[in-house]
């Protein structure tokens, strides 16, 4: 992945983040409390992610214990 991040100050107090490469763009933060919450909400979605890939995974995991072939105990079924 070929990714860099430019951050800086402005004398005005704006933080300027300049995302290149495979993300491109600018994002202008009206001063480092704005940006601190920017960055808490993007690692909040980190974990969120990955808290629900980890669900998912677990759920997968247990539906194919479930696919296997339970045996059909019902009355007149023959095995």
């Amino acid at each position: 992945m070929n990714f860099n991040v430019d951050i800086y100050e402005l004398e005005s107090g704006h933080i300027h983040v300049v995302p290149q490469g495979t993300a491109e763009g600018m994002i202008d933060f009206a001063d480092s409390e704005v940006f601190a919450e920017f960055v808490a909400r993007c690692q909040e979605f980190i974990e969120n992610n990955r808290h629900a890939k980890k669900t998912m995974d677990w759920l997968v995991e247990q539906n194919h214990r479930f696919d296997k072939t339970i045996p059909d105990a019902s009355p007149g079924s023959s095995d």
